[in-house]
C-alpha cells in the first residue's frame, strides 16, 4: 500500500520534473494512477488527512481538465517561476507570496 502511494505521487509529479511541454491529451498518468487506485483502498488502515485528500482532489481535477481540454503546457516552468516568486514566512507565520 505505501509503494502504491508513493508511486502514485511521483506519476502525478511527472509534469513538473519534466523540461519542455506536457501534452496532457497524450499523457497516460490518470490510467497509471487509476490501476493503484484498488491497491490502496484494499489495504489502508484508515482515510487520508482531509488536507491530503483535499490536495489529490484539486489536483485529479486540474489534471482531467487539461486532459479534456488537450491541454499543452510547460508544468515545469511554471512550477518554476511560482516557485522563485514564493517568499517563505517566519516560522509559525502563513507565508507571505510578493505581489508584482
Amino acid at each position: 500500500m505505501v509503494d502504491a502511494h508513493v508511486n502514485a505521487v511521483m506519476i502525478l509529479g511527472e509534469p513538473f520534473r519534466q523540461d519542455g511541454v506536457i501534452d496532457f491529451a497524450a499523457q497516460d498518468m490518470s490510467p497509471r494512477v487509476q490501476e493503484l487506485i484498488p491497491i490502496m483502498l484494499k489495504h489502508r488502515l484508515r482515510p487520508p488527512p482531509d488536507e491530503t485528500y483535499s490536495l489529490h482532489r484539486k489536483l485529479s481535477g486540474a489534471f482531467l481538465l487539461c486532459t479534456k481540454l488537450r491541454a499543452k503546457i510547460a508544468c515545469k516552468r511554471v512550477f518554476d517561476e511560482i516557485y522563485e516568486r514564493y517568499k517563505f514566512g517566519p516560522e509559525g507565520d502563513a507565508p507571505a507570496t510578493e505581489s508584482k
